[in-house]
């Protein structure tokens, strides 16, 4: 047994750090000799550094303004010191002279009061209101307006003010979701969490910000140094900077500063042209991620670690980082959802031959170094790239633009248009066989894609090898049979680093040996998140395997790996395992435990610690997590479903049934709720509620084959064969290699003597 090799401490402790996928570790050991025992021991439970920036102090923006003037007005010009303001006369851009919005029947009002700002809106009971502005949010090219509620709580409003020119067709009012009516009772009206600024915007929109959400009143005590995003939002709290200018230690040429976060390269470079490839070079290669990992927090679509972020920390000591999922990024890894710069920067060559965001950005202003293809010819030969014998359009036009064909946007909040940082080559062909975006059709939408891609080969020829987004986009089409491109992407150094965890992360729709073998060869990437998503992938092992595969990472160098290996082995029996190797779980636990409390303040993260106390055995603590979610949005149907199958799994078939009604009440439109519903009727043989249930889903998912043959065989059930046959055979469409189906079907059908539609079942599933 697993477990009985497990019981000798010193042989668990030499194996989880013989195995670290710290390289530093391992090199100190190789030039030092096999440590001892008390090392080990040391090594493996020594207290992680929580917080950097402890006995550092913030001290506001207006301390840095003396011996920063010229920095400090650059800033003034940017968006970052109008992230968020209060409302005043010289901060708010929108028409508040009493003017009228409409939206789905749904009115709005802005007008003037006692001297500040206000709206009259529907609040989240349906009724018209007088809200007062408290702050302006955000400058270009849209200002939101956020609106305080009782318990410290603030709402940010779904209409907003376009600040751009009337030309392009702003300064007027508009809705986030021009095309949708959402009335108060729908889970994006204002008034709900999704618009909650403590929760979901404030972090990045001001400078040392805590929450400071208490779930026990159920209230948020937020703060701040700053007010928007300030010099030490980047640079770190100054205290320490500032006692160092006025030691005279500058004088002295004293080096440090008092500084948290070096932004500077200890080694400067400049970037020039290689002599041999003709390509930018940098002259000193980076040798530190501070800059990016400074700017990812707050640039990434990511999840929090700890309740407040520490200046200092590594970004995965802090967050989470999204994997290029379906829901995301397109097939190829291009940018769908609002994910911001990092996924995609992190994807690009530019990123891997050592350029940073103040390699285009301007670090005070934020703004593009130059404009338009200056941008880019800083570095790159105009003579070789800036001509249309490299591009083939027209000088000045869009198709010359190489932002527009290398860094093609989307429009996010309708009007913010936002750059793809991929920076990467337009590829129709792979619009033509996966359905993803390109360049060239985004702005010749009159012509099909078929045309862009015969252009495309005309100009630059065909291209044989296939990128790694090609084969993303083919193994999200099957991955098992892509597995072996998959698995040899993954092990390609040549890869980034976010692929490769999305290889992983796309491979758990299929897993297999070749894809578990791989899970366990990238336990030791020298990536953190290929190595958590490893993590997570082998969570399908049984739990001796995943113990046996999975404890070294309980003590991995970055917590965003040691939190998952955490919650993955929560259900590991604790008998048998050593004292050293359960300190080591306790702590990954705890290290979880705290995450999911970093945001209590949402449903999520109630249900993920129901899951984890249920998996840890705990089922009194489970059940209290499942109804705080409930109780925190009572249209969150996750947590309404999985309530109820843990009752199902207690025994207490009744205690669901008002759970799940009132879900089916409240969400109306949520085929999940219609769903969950209808499997509880059927589990009480309530079959003919039952199937009407599922047959609600079915209309609001329509292409759930399942469901389409769990209807079939609950009208088999009740004897109405001519009810379930369409059912059936929909289901059959649409998975037509569904064995379980095809063979279910036919016994259907066998049943009712049709032994011929049978036959047609079984045949069609062996096509």
């Amino acid at each position: 047994m697993v477990f009985d090799a497990l019981r000798n401490r010193s042989l668990l402790l030499l194996a989880v750090l013989v195995v670290s996928s710290c390289r530093e570790e391992r090199a100190k050991m190789a030039q030092s000799g096999p440590p001892s025992q008390q090392e080990l021991v040391a090594e493996l439970f020594r207290e992680p550094v929580r917080n950097p920036s402890e006995g550092f102090a913030y001290t506001g923006a207006e301390s840095c303004r003396g011996c920063h003037q010229a920095a400090y007005e650059e800033w003034r010009q940017s968006t970052h010191f109008a992230a968020m303001q209060h409302a005043t006369e010289e901060t708010v851009l929108g028409d508040f002279s009493g003017v009228e919005f409409e939206h789905f029947g749904h009115k709005s009002r802005f007008f003037r009061k006692d001297g500040g700002f206000w709206v009259n809106t529907e609040d989240g009971e349906g009724r018209r209101r007088d809200f007062p502005i408290a702050y302006t949010f955000g400058i270009e090219p849209l200002q939101q307006y956020l609106i305080e509620f009782p318990g410290g709580r603030f709402q940010a409003l779904q209409i907003c003010w376009d600040t751009r020119p009337a030309a392009e067709g702003g300064q007027k009012w508009f809705h986030l979701y021009p095309g949708e009516e959402i009335p108060p009772s729908d889970p994006l009206h204002w008034t709900r969490r999704h618009f909650n600024w403590n929760y979901m915007c404030a972090d990045c929109h001001s400078t040392n910000l805590a929450k400071n959400y208490d779930s026990g009143e159920g209230v948020y005590r937020t703060s701040w140094s700053d007010l928007n995003v300030a010099c030490e939002a980047c640079h770190g709290p100054g205290s320490r900077h500032i006692a160092w200018a006025q030691s005279g230690a500058m004088a002295n040429g004293e080096s440090g500063a008092g500084l948290l976060v070096a932004l500077r390269e200890p080694q400067p470079g400049a970037w020039g042209l290689d002599a041999e490839t003709g390509q930018p070079k940098r002259s000193v290669p980076l040798t530190s991620q501070v800059q990016l990992e400074t700017c990812a927090p707050c640039h990434s679509h990511r999840q929090p670690l700890q309740a407040q972020r520490f200046m200092g920390q590594r970004y995965l000591d802090s967050y989470v980082p999204t994997p290029l999922t379906r829901v995301h990024y397109h097939g190829d890894g291009q940018i769908h959802e609002e994910v911001y710069e990092y996924g995609s920067f992190v994807q690009s060559k530019m990123h891997h031959n050592n350029v940073r965001c103040t390699d285009c950005h301007h670090p005070h202003t934020m703004r593009p170094l130059a404009e338009g293809n200056l941008l880019c010819v800083r570095c790159h030969q105009p003579a070789r790239y800036d001509t249309a014998a490299h591009h083939f359009h027209a000088a000045g036009s869009a198709g010359a633009s190489c932002v527009e064909c290398h860094m093609p946007s989307k429009n996010y909040m309708v009007v913010d248009k936002r750059h793809d940082h991929s920076i990467r080559i337009p590829r129709p062909d792979w619009s033509l066989q996966y359905g993803t975006p390109n360049a060239c059709n985004n702005c010749h939408k009159d012509r099909d894609t078929g045309w862009a891609a015969e252009a495309f080969v005309k100009w630059w020829g065909e291209r044989d090898r296939p990128g790694y987004g090609e084969v993303l986009a083919r193994g999200r089409r099957d991955v098992q049979v892509w597995e072996k491109e998959l698995a040899a992407l993954a092990r390609s150094g040549a890869t980034p680093s976010i692929a490769r965890a999305s290889v992983l992360d796309l491979m758990e729709e299929g897993p297999s040996e070749r894809s578990i073998a791989l899970a366990r060869e990238k336990l030791d990437d020298p990536d953190p998140m290929v190595r958590r998503q490893a993590v997570t992938f082998l969570e399908q092992l049984p739990l001796g395997q995943r113990w046996e595969a999975l404890s070294r990472m309980l003590v991995d160098p970055l917590r965003a790996v040691r939190v998952e290996a955490g919650r993955v082995l929560a259900g590991v029996p604790r008998e048998g395992i050593s004292e050293g190797a359960l300190k080591a779980l306790n702590s990954a636990e705890s290290e979880y435990v705290e995450m999911q409390e970093a945001v209590a303040d949402v449903p999520e993260s109630r249900l993920a610690l129901a899951e984890f106390y249920l998996a840890k055995g705990e089922p009194g603590k489970a059940e209290a997590c499942y109804r705080r979610a409930i109780v925190l949005d009572p249209l969150f149907v996750p947590a309404r479903v999985n309530f109820a199958e843990f009752l199902f799994a207690n025994g207490r078939l009744a205690e669901a049934e008002p759970v799940l009604r009132e879900g089916v009440t409240l969400q109306p439109g949520d085929g999940y709720a219609h769903e969950s519903w209808g499997r509880y009727l059927i589990r009480a043989k309530r079959y003919r509620e039952g199937v009407d249930a599922l047959r609600k889903a079915v209309e609001l998912m329509p292409g759930r084959a399942d469901l389409h043959y769990f209807i079939g065989v609950g009208y088999h059930t009740l004897g109405t064969f001519d009810e379930a046959l369409p059912y059936l055979r929909k289901a059959m469409e649409l998975e037509p290699r569904n064995q379980e189906y095809a063979g279910g079907a036919a016994a259907i059908c066998r049943e009712a003597g049709r032994e011929d539609l049978a036959q047609e079942f079984l045949s069609r599933s062996a096509q």
